[in-house]
């Protein structure tokens, strides 16, 4: 098992008593191992339920049953590159560098475009074309339907974002801390906006009335012009760096943090409410004036419009990304390796499907940061002894297993050395 990073359960003390600090490029999601647990925005199309797998599948459900119609296996994990439907193909890419179209009936391979390295982004489809991009640094676009390459622009680091197009403009940050504006028909560069921090979306950015929102991990969303990248306001949303896309209902912006929040925001940056559970949250759904989020602490939650409980709903794993709707269901996986059908009413069990194999590995979502006591004689008591923080750390890791942990930090200041950790583990297992 890899070097545990922390959590937000850490954090039961001040956080004014700590800064916190990068220690390198966030890179947790190229390290997902092989298992059944599925990362994906579901796809339902004719009453078939498509979903990609860490155990390399493409997966067709039935949407009512749960009963399985086909399943495709690629070469590695299927991880954030949430199916699309177009023309009686499904598309959806893998880590084993391929965007694959196949059969939406019967999941036979139609083609497959080989990039240079994985491939986590969603397809997003216009006129024909197939915009995606990959951990090689390029933005692609293909024919749709025989997957000839048209073009392909290239960055200055992985991307691990999906595309939006609007206008005959594409839009899609990278790692290398750049959002950019794309022309959709020849591939070259509009404008690019530079943020502070990599630019990491598995869903599409939001665009407006002429306005494209999109998170860096330098902590901010921001709102700026689509047809000439002109800022028009920011807004400070985390500290551990923001990883998704806003999405709008309503005339409402929705955004979950890294931080463990769900904040609702206005047209004009102002927050309006903020939904916290100290675990990171999923992208929310709506329906029937409820809101429908996952967070890593296991639980889907039904929320009221103004983020009052409704219900919630607990598997055995992370739900990340969003959930689905089918008549009185919603659809959603889970990292314990089931998709669930749930009655949206009462959060019933209608059914659920089992993948193959154990839950994959899944690095603690901080570890690429690190903490710091802000001042040494903040961390001194009043009779010279010196403060002791003991945290409880989770994290999950290979086999759905979790490890928890009480850590006693004397961690570094600015004005000292970094001092030594002593850690205490006793393991549990589901």
């Amino acid at each position: 098992m890899e070097e545990s990073g922390f959590s937000f359960d850490e954090f039961s003390v001040e956080m004014e008593d700590f800064d916190m600090r990068r220690t390198r490029k966030f890179d947790r999601i190229w390290r997902i191992s092989e298992g059944g647990s599925m990362c994906c925005i579901p796809l339902i199309h004719d009453g078939i339920l498509y979903f990609g797998c860490c155990n390399f599948n493409i997966y067709a459900v039935d949407v009512r049953t749960g009963k399985q119609l086909w399943k495709f296996k690629t070469s590695d994990i299927v991880f954030e590159s949430s199916p699309v439907y177009w023309e009686g193909m499904v598309f959806a890419g893998s880590y084993d560098h391929n965007m694959y179209a196949l059969d939406a009936k019967d999941g036979r391979l139609k083609w497959k475009f080989k990039t240079s390295d994985k491939v986590n982004s969603m397809p997003f489809i216009h006129n024909g074309r197939i915009y995606f991009a990959s951990k090689d640094q390029n933005v692609y676009c293909l024919d749709a339907r025989k997957g000839n390459l048209i073009w392909k622009y290239r960055t200055y680091d992985d991307i691990a974002s999906s595309p939006a197009v609007y206008d005959g403009k594409v839009y899609i940050g990278s790692f290398d801390r750049n959002f950019y504006c794309l022309d959709a028909g020849n591939g070259a560069l509009v404008w690019k906006f530079a943020t502070q921090g990599e630019v990491y979306h598995p869903n599409m950015p939001l665009i407006h009335n002429g306005i494209v929102y999109f998170t860096s991990f330098d902590n901010n969303l921001y709102a700026v012009t689509a047809d000439d990248g002109k800022l028009v306001w920011k807004l400070k949303t985390a500290e551990f760096g923001n990883a998704y896309a806003p999405i709008m209902h309503e005339e409402r912006i929705y955004l979950p943090t890294r931080d463990g929040n769900l904040l609702a925001i206005g047209l004009d940056g102002k927050i309006i409410w903020k939904f916290s559970r100290m675990h990171v949250p999923s992208i929310p759904a709506f329906s029937n004036g409820r809101i429908y989020v996952g967070f890593e602490d296991h639980n889907l939650y039904c929320l009221a419009m103004d983020a009052k409980l409704v219900w919630k709903f607990q598997t055995q794993g992370s739900i990340w990304l969003t959930a689905v709707f089918w008549n009185d269901a919603v659809i959603f996986p889970s990292w314990d390796c089931n998709v669930y059908s749930i009655n949206a009413k009462d959060a019933s069990v209608i059914w659920k499907f089992r993948t193959e194999g154990s839950p994959s590995y899944l690095p603690p979502p901080n570890d690429s940061f690190e903490i710091s006591i802000r001042k040494p004689e903040e961390s001194v008591r009043e009779d010279g002894t010196r403060k002791r923080y003991d945290f409880v750390m989770e994290h999950e890791a290979d086999g759905g297993r979790f490890y928890k942990s009480r850590v006693t930090y004397q961690v570094s200041t600015r004005y000292q050395e970094k001092g030594k950790y002593q850690t205490d583990s006793d393991e549990d297992a589901l």
